[in-house]
């Protein structure tokens, strides 16, 4: 194991955001199995109400839902998965704070206690990344992480730099107290490079660049580490010497004549297609290079799609490749 995946594989929190419909759910996904395979033991945590890791790293359904549990369940040798919902969370910490769960569920139940809550932006966000912190805080009785890695797939990216940035206004609000000593924790770990890394995922496309751009500059003013920008969904470049001479003898086929080709006008539309694509796709990936001054880690359309434990796996081996 050694370039940028070392690297990553060597931090304690990888937190997936981007434009909504990059991909980044399948990433962090692939980024879990391809880190289990390297004798990693991780956790992938997907946010909220969605509930799309299990269908995509389940090879069977579980025999009781993993929404329903507070910690991660397993999946594969090293592989587990856990779906963090703030309300649990919440009366999960209120348990260690009060000692009872009784009262913490009656709390948590109350509601009046909801509408307070409702009217407390950033609470749901706060407890997210104090769930995080403990997670990464855990410590196995030999010693050593209990979770050596944890993959989250964070909200897109306007909710995903929220979710960063709650740590330093409650920072720049309260001044002591519990909520600020465990404020500082979560902001610790997450302005930690050694520990955090944000890792950015985008399309190679116009908006889904400019948008991972300016996730960048504000997340480097959180003061975030940011790891490489992973460029989904790349078109492979057609494997022709010379495009022009091959496609116009494609064209010159008669129509009709016995071929295994389709159409042959057919054909050259889509193969000029597909070379304007990645012809575009190529100019983009530039502008992220030069804006950065690090190439992305490119990684290809997949045909087939990523629907499941297989097409995680395919995934994962292409990302294996771009992250080596």
């Amino acid at each position: 194991m050694t370039g940028t995946l070392a690297a990553l594989l060597s931090r304690r929190l990888l937190l997936v955001t981007g434009k909504g419909g990059t991909g980044k759910t399948s990433i962090a996904a692939a980024l879990g199995v391809l880190a289990a395979s390297e004798g990693v033991r991780t956790v992938v945590v997907e946010l909220g109400s969605s509930d799309v890791l299990p269908e995509l790293l389940r090879a069977q359904p579980a025999e009781a839902p993993a929404a329903e549990s507070r910690e991660p369940q397993p999946v594969a040798g090293g592989l587990f998965i856990l779906r963090l919902v703030p309300e649990r969370a919440l009366e999960e910490y209120l348990e260690l704070q009060l000692h009872v769960r009784m009262f913490a569920r009656a709390i948590v139940g109350n509601a009046s206690f909801h509408r307070f809550l409702d009217a407390a932006p950033g609470w749901r966000e706060l407890i997210t990344l104090g769930k995080l912190w403990h997670l990464a805080s855990l410590e196995e009785r030999a010693g050593g992480p209990r979770w050596p890695l944890i993959v989250v797939d964070a909200p897109a990216t306007g909710h995903g730099l929220s979710l960063l940035s709650v740590p330093s206004v409650v920072l720049d609000t309260v001044r002591m107290g519990p909520l600020r000593r465990n404020t500082d924790r979560v902001h610790e770990l997450l302005t930690d490079a050694a520990r955090t890394l944000v890792l950015p995922v985008t399309l190679p496309e116009e908006l889904p660049v400019n948008e991972t751009l300016e996730l960048r500059a504000r997340v480097r003013e959180l003061g975030v580490g940011l790891g490489p920008v992973i460029a989904n969904g790349v078109e492979p470049e057609l494997a022709l010497p010379d495009a022009e001479r091959a496609l116009a003898c494609v064209a010159a086929l008669p129509r009709g004549a016995p071929s295994p080709l389709a159409d042959p006008g057919v054909v050259v539309a889509a193969a000029r297609h597909r070379l304007a694509r990645s012809k575009m796709q190529r100019e983009f990936l530039g502008q992220l290079a030069r804006a950065t001054g690090d190439s992305p880690r490119e990684v290809p359309w997949l045909a087939r799609g990523v629907d499941g434990p297989e097409g995680v796996q395919s995934l994962a081996e292409e990302l294996r490749g771009a992250l080596a």
